[in-house]
């Protein structure tokens, strides 16, 4: 699976029961951009439709949560990943200097 990107999150309604959840740094062209589908039932949940391989729940108490679910599961991928290297320098030799790296 491609790691979520980052970007900006857009919760938009499409129809009187039905809003997906968009994520602002793609364009409205790109299938990429669209994360969710989500529906609100009669019982006053709603219901997920997950896409770009998102494996949350599928019914939550509010479109809010869906929002924040979204930004959990963002930030702990990113805590995920491997550390960025840090480039390392040849110790000092007993004189204080660094021998010349070729």
């Amino acid at each position: 699976m491609e790691p979520m990107n980052s970007g900006p999150l857009e919760l938009r309604r499409v129809a009187p029961q039905e809003l997906i959840v968009r994520d602002l740094s793609y364009p409205l062209d790109d299938s990429r951009c669209i994360l969710a589908h989500l529906t609100e039932t009669e019982d006053d949940l709603v219901e997920v439709v997950w896409l770009q391989g998102i494996s949350l729940p599928s019914v939550y108490l509010s479109a809010g949560e869906v929002l924040d679910d979204i930004r959990r599961h963002r930030s702990a991928d990113q805590r995920s990943r491997r550390p960025d290297e840090i480039p390392h320098l040849p110790p000092f030799n007993t004189r204080g200097h660094r021998p010349q790296v070729a």
